[in-house]
């Protein structure tokens, strides 16, 4: 489905167009040296990798994935194929305040069974509900 050398040489350019050091950008983002050669040679990145290189490049996610050509961020977040919950709503409707460890490790399974896309959507979701908790503040 996604072609890791394509998602690399998409991660390269990008950061040629932003006079970005893939060296030091792999540094800041405590990645491995070698990750893009890794993704040349079929390797695919994680999640969360991919994530922070896009925050680092200042696009999206699914730019790099080539979901899309705009490199811009939209900052829209759809849960249920819909953006209209704003944020004051669960996926299901319904939120626990108590959360408790059982809980945190049923979340922590569910999210290691998904793929890279679907962690990339959860991750980019918990840096917008951080982002909102922190301007509140």
């Amino acid at each position: 489905m996604y072609e890791s050398t394509k998602i690399a040489e998409t991660i390269k350019n990008t950061a040629k167009t932003r006079n970005v050091q893939l060296k030091t950008m792999l540094e800041d983002l405590d990645l491995n040296k070698n990750t893009l050669s890794n993704m040349y040679n079929g390797s695919m990145l994680k999640g969360d990798s991919l994530a922070k290189i896009a925050d680092y490049l200042d696009c999206s996610v699914d730019y790099l994935l080539g979901r899309t050509d705009n490199p811009t961020i939209t900052g829209g977040t759809y849960i249920n194929g819909n953006n209209n919950n704003n944020g004051n709503q669960a996926i299901n409707g319904n939120i626990n305040i108590n959360t408790t460890e059982q809980d945190d490790l049923k979340l922590l399974e569910m999210i290691k069974k998904l793929d890279l896309i679907q962690r990339s959507k959860i991750i980019a979701k918990i840096d917008e509900i951080e982002n909102e908790s922190k301007t509140k503040k």
